[in-house]
């Protein structure tokens, strides 16, 4: 069998596409990606003859793949599954007309079961974790179990965008887990650990030995200069983490960045990143105000916490980036200059804002629909403008600006009171434009160095993202 991922960022290594072609590829299977550009897209398929064209959609993109979906299936003779965040949320969008087939958790074992059935040509309309139609109705399998030992699975399949010349090779990207031990409000993690009956919350994590072993593996083939750690819990496990740097500075020696959490973050978890060879961290403020921040975005740490923990970052010498949310309904615009006013007491790298989006299924959509402040109800949500009412229009304005601007003012605080003027001019683009090139020069010469070549190579990412 042949099957065909379309992909909008074509020039990001996305993991999850990788595992599944490496389990598919590993069971005999052809698999390859293409860009989401129907010309392109339309050359591959004439060429190849693919049976299934595959799409990994969170919520934003959805339509866009949609619309793609629908042209192809006007054109060509195959099957089309959909999966990732967004069809796990709404299962419903099965009765799209040109959808055959979605995917609800985790993929791996299901699509290989669809294949594999396909291939054989077997009845398939029973697969866990599958939703599929046929003329006359939609058979809505269950969830199987989640997978729990993560080493079983083969490494992601890092040749799948080996073509593309605009990812940036000097950098390796990582996952050592899955699931989440939290339930902020604006994550679909606590909707996960529902829809499995508490299993997500059982944090899954790889052995030292078998991350270890992939990286090796990936670094006597490629020139990998640098480590990027995706998890969202990196440092959950202090013996984990203890074990990992132990082997990490003995076989790896590369500088890398990973995600922590404030209330995990002792002087002994620094030191052991700080060992291994961690070169910066990103770790989640998200608020100043603790009602907003506990409260409705279900944090459950006190600022106390935060500025300890980037207290211990700094002190060890290794770069901090936090995350800001930007926006919040029930907030002000003085809880957002707050916000601001904390990464700059803690002398951030490089400060992070987002303006809140109430994602499907998540807890902070259901608030903002209680409360009747949801302007755009689709669920399209991208970082282009807030989805919220505001009491004058200035100051929805404000905040989405303020968003554009709040790096740039952290890493300069004499700006600030000018960022408080400027907020309310329709300047947007202008300051999205300042707020990408700052970003661009944290990344590369802060956060995640490499070299000159990589810079480029981020560079084209950047401008990318811009003219999308």
């Amino acid at each position: 069998m042949k099957l065909l991922f379309v992909v909008k960022d074509i020039d990001t290594e996305h993991l999850g596409i990788m595992m599944l072609s490496s389990l598919l590829k590993q069971a005999g299977h052809q698999v390859d990606v293409a860009e989401a550009d129907l010309r392109k897209i339309y050359r591959k398929l004439r060429l190849g003859k693919y049976d299934i064209v595959a799409y990994s959609c969170t919520s934003p993109f959805f339509s866009f793949y949609l619309e793609i979906n629908r042209k192809i299936k006007k054109d060509f003779n195959i099957f089309s599954i959909f999966g990732g965040p967004h069809p796990t949320l709404l299962p419903e969008i099965i009765n799209h007309q040109s959808i055959d087939c979605i995917c609800r958790g985790e993929g791996e074992y299901a699509l290989l079961d669809l294949v594999e059935a396909m291939s054989s040509r077997q009845d398939f309309h029973d697969i866990e974790n599958l939703w599929v139609k046929t003329e006359r109705v939609v058979h809505k399998n269950n969830l199987r179990p989640l997978i729990c030992n993560l080493d079983a699975l083969p490494f992601p399949d890092r040749d799948l965008f080996y073509y593309n010349e605009t990812v940036d090779r000097g950098k390796m990207h990582v996952l050592t887990t899955r699931g989440c031990l939290y339930d902020c409000s604006y994550c679909i993690h606590a909707f996960y650990d529902k829809l499995y009956n508490g299993q997500e919350k059982m944090l899954r994590r790889r052995s030292v030995d078998n991350v270890i072993k992939e990286i090796r593996e990936v670094k006597e083939k490629a020139d990998i200069r640098f480590i990027m750690f995706e998890d969202d819990l990196f440092t959950s496990s202090p013996e984990w983490l203890k074990e990992f740097s132990l082997q990490y500075k003995k076989y790896i020696k590369l500088k890398f960045f990973c995600y922590i959490r404030p209330d995990m973050v002792t002087a002994s978890i620094i030191r052991e990143l700080k060992e291994a060879g961690c070169a910066s961290v990103s770790m989640g403020f998200e608020s100043a105000s603790e009602r907003l921040r506990n409260d409705i975005l279900k944090r459950n740490m006190s600022k106390k916490t935060m500025i300890n923990a980037a207290r211990l970052v700094k002190e060890n010498n290794i770069r901090l980036k936090t995350t800001n949310i930007i926006g919040i309904p029930t907030s002000s615009l003085e809880d957002d200059i707050d916000t601001l006013k904390i990464n700059i007491q803690c002398k951030v790298d490089y400060a992070g804002a987002k303006l809140l989006m109430p994602y499907p299924k998540t807890e902070a959509r259901e608030f903002s629909e209680k409360i009747n402040v949801l302007t755009d109800k689709n669920y399209e949500l991208t970082q282009k403008s807030s989805p919220f009412s505001f009491k004058e229009r200035k100051d929805k304005r404000a905040r989405e600006n303020l968003s554009k601007l709040f790096a740039i003012t952290v890493e300069f605080p004499f700006l600030l009171s000018f960022t408080r003027k400027i907020i309310y001019s329709p300047l947007g683009l202008i300051y999205a434009y300042v707020n990408l090139l700052w970003d661009g020069y944290c990344s590369f010469s802060r956060l995640y160095p490499t070299d000159f070549k990589g810079f480029w190579a981020g560079a084209r990412k950047h401008l990318r993202k811009f003219r999308d």
